[in-house]
């Protein structure tokens, strides 16, 4: 009788609880800030790699078996010492058929040049025919065209045996080794990357409403990360004039000083200076946290109010980010100026849910 009682009293409260269905949502409270314009004065951050000012793929001029390989990974080469060679056995014999060929020709050459002087002055005295003096003069013009193509043969043959040798062509180091030792190699085929020891520079890109404002000659800091605690000077060499990916300009930046401590390859960030007079209205900045990413890209919760007091809802929206700054992230397209967005909690929140807001950290 007991366990009657105690089953009769469970389905009443469970009936109770179905009877009091509360589908109103979850208001949940968040942390917001208003979207602010970007200030002119401000500096804004780019992401940048450095690089060497001369950077080439040194090949040879000619094909064969790689034959040595006179460098290592890293070694400092000065300009004009030897790379690499190739087996060098068929171009010597070519050279010195080219050799033989031109030493013949030299000496039909001056022989037929003597039979032509000496046949010429016998010519002018009537003591000759003149069928004969041409004959003579065709033969000397015949041995000097044998003897230009012998010539032009040798500095061909010279030639393909020098460029068995693969020179540095600037004082540099090797970035990398293309090829192995006893490879078969055309001409043209990248042996070794080569790059210059000084002058490193710096690669970046900046979005289209910042790329008008970026002057040649513009003074920058840059920081690296695997340099801590220490900031170089720069300056903006050159700047792009067209689009890359994305809406972004390319510069190149250069190093005030140069330092043994930076080689290429170095990630960096670029901190460049906004003028007071630059005018960047309708840029906004947003906290780094406030901003989400997943498979469809970057965006934010913005929050918008209802007809219930206290009550709003999140709106996600997509966004493009620009560059950065130490405050936060620079938004291109999506948001703008006075907007509210939700600055902690994204995981929570989802398009079209009720919150109310906690203190601002504005």
């Amino acid at each position: 009788m007991k366990l009657y009682h105690i089953g009769m009293l469970l389905l009443f409260i469970l009936a109770s609880c179905g009877g009091d269905d509360d589908k109103s949502e979850t208001v949940r409270p968040v942390f917001y800030k208003k979207v602010t314009e970007i200030s002119a004065g401000s500096t804004r951050n780019f992401a940048g790699v450095s690089q060497a000012q001369k950077e080439a793929r040194l090949s040879f001029k000619v094909g064969g078996t790689l034959d040595k390989i006179y460098v290592m990974l890293g070694d400092a080469v000065q300009k004009g010492e030897i790379i690499a060679a190739l087996d060098d056995t068929d171009y010597k014999l070519n050279y010195a058929k080219a050799v033989s060929y031109q030493k013949n020709a030299e000496v039909q050459l001056t022989i037929a040049r003597s039979n032509f002087n000496r046949i010429e002055k016998l010519y002018a005295n009537n003591n000759v025919s003149l069928s004969e003096y041409e004959k003579v003069k065709a033969e000397y013009e015949s041995a000097k065209s044998m003897a230009q193509t012998a010539q032009t043969q040798l500095s061909a043959a010279k030639n393909q045996l020098d460029y068995t040798k693969l020179i540095a062509p600037f004082n540099g180091k090797v970035s990398s080794i293309l090829a192995e030792e006893n490879e078969m190699t055309g001409a043209g085929m990248p042996v070794v990357l080569f790059a210059s020891e000084s002058n490193v520079e710096i690669k970046t890109a900046v979005p289209e409403n910042i790329i008008r404002f970026i002057k040649k000659g513009q003074k920058v800091n840059i920081t690296f990360s695997s340099i801590p605690n220490k900031v170089y000077a720069g300056q903006i060499s050159e700047v792009g004039l067209s689009s890359q990916t994305a809406s972004t300009f390319p510069l190149i930046i250069s190093l005030t000083n140069e330092s043994k401590e930076v080689f290429p390859g170095m990630s960096c960030s670029i901190q460049i200076p906004i003028s007071s007079e630059t005018n960047l209205a309708g840029l906004v900045e947003v906290p780094f946290d406030a901003v989400a990413h997943d498979s469809e890209g970057d965006f934010v919760y913005v929050i918008n109010p209802t007809e219930k007091t206290g009550v709003y809802r999140v709106e996600r929206r997509n966004v493009i980010i620009g560059g950065h700054s130490p405050s936060g992230y620079e938004i291109k397209e999506g948001l703008k100026p006075d907007e509210l967005i939700v600055t902690a909690g994204l995981s929570f929140m989802y398009d079209g849910r009720p919150v109310s807001l906690l203190e601002s950290s504005n």
